[in-house]
């Protein structure tokens, strides 16, 4: 094939396919196949792919790809391309950059001078997509075997367009919905695999959620656990009122870039089924693994004040026996793991 890069529509039916896209209920991949198929129906092109920033590699998996052999498709899953992209700005700005008007001589890119020229491309161009507030997700490019520049209408047709292919790979999206589950949320961020967090579309942050926290740390063992979704109390922490509140993790399952682990969302702690906080860190001991000479040793207390607690938690969760009441807890989230209740002191009871 020998694709000369033009344009074939008018760009309004584009915007209204791509549209259709963003708002189809469907995977990330499979409106990112979608986006990539109606682009190929739109100008000619003999290769393209779709990927996504993984800041904390320095990477850019693909999220869909055609056309490249796998030595290109290599190098475009790995760091080099990252020093490309920097390299000729694309992660600053947002207007579409052909491969016949890149900013540093061709030679000098080895993206290009090792790896899509020898393939047998001879023009291309990349389009940055960017967010409407500003962020970088990654890229959408496309290569073609013929040497003819890509044409400034297509150019003009890929700017205009280029924030819907973001919209509709944004992870974000089906992050943010995921969190909107949980509908009395009141602070929440998202997990990624280094310990980091980032913000949560329509959620404030909260100091119990800062890197390194007891909230995340634990949310972050539940993760590694291969939980899906858990449920566990933290004490509030001054200027609030003395309580607690709920907090609720929600893996990122299959979703990319695969740097964002989970969702972390706080909200009001609910029904405490009068629960004193030595039985819910009782409970949150033996959920976690401990057992009850283990837990009087930590909270110095007597064997048999936790037996007693146990016995008052299972009463008031109204469990036929201790297993069926910690059981009971863990389903509804109503203990303190060891890592939240420690920056609480326990009173006699």
């Amino acid at each position: 094939m020998h694709h000369s890069g033009r344009a074939r529509t008018a760009p309004y039916g584009v915007v209204a396919e791509l549209t259709e896209i963003v708002a189809a209920p469907e995977p990330i991949t499979a409106r990112a196949e979608a986006v990539l198929t109606t682009l190929r129906h739109r100008f000619r092109f003999d290769a393209g792919r779709i990927s996504l920033l993984d800041p904390e590699r320095r990477i850019q998996p693909t999220l869909i790809s055609h056309g490249y052999d796998q030595r290109t498709q290599d190098y475009l899953e790995g760091r080099g391309l990252i020093h490309d992209v920097e390299v000729v700005g694309l992660h600053r700005h947002a207007a579409p950059v052909r491969m016949s008007s890149l900013p540093v001589p061709p030679a000098e890119l080895p993206v290009w001078a090792e790896y899509l020229r020898p393939a047998g491309f001879r023009e291309g161009i990349a389009v940055p997509l960017r967010t409407a507030d500003g962020r970088y997700l990654g890229l959408f490019g496309a290569c073609t075997e013929a040497a003819t520049p890509i044409c400034d209408a297509t150019c003009r047709l890929l700017a205009r367009v280029g924030g819907l292919v973001a919209h509709a790979v944004d992870p974000m999206r089906t992050i943010a919905a995921m969190a909107g589950l949980v509908t009395d949320a009141v602070a929440g961020v998202i997990l990624t695999r280094g310990g980091n967090t980032e913000a949560l579309p329509g959620l404030p942050g909260h100091r119990l959620l800062a890197p390194g926290s007891p909230v995340l740390e634990e949310a972050t063992s539940c993760y590694r656990d291969g939980d899906s979704r858990a449920g566990f109390l933290t004490p509030t922490r001054p200027p609030d009122p003395p309580g607690y509140l709920k907090v609720t993790m929600l893996a990122c399952v299959d979703q990319l870039p695969h740097h964002l682990t989970a969702v972390v969302v706080l909200h009001p702690a609910g029904d405490l089924h009068h629960l004193s906080h030595r039985e819910m860190a009782t409970l949150g001991h033996l959920i976690t693994g401990g057992t009850p000479e283990q837990i009087a040793a930590v909270l110095h207390i007597p064997l048999s004040s936790v037996i007693a607690s146990l016995e008052q938690a299972r009463t008031k969760l109204g469990a036929r026996s201790s297993a069926a009441a910690v059981m009971r807890a863990a389903d509804l989230g109503l203990y303190l793991p060891p890592a939240t209740a420690s920056g609480c002191p326990l009173t006699p009871e």
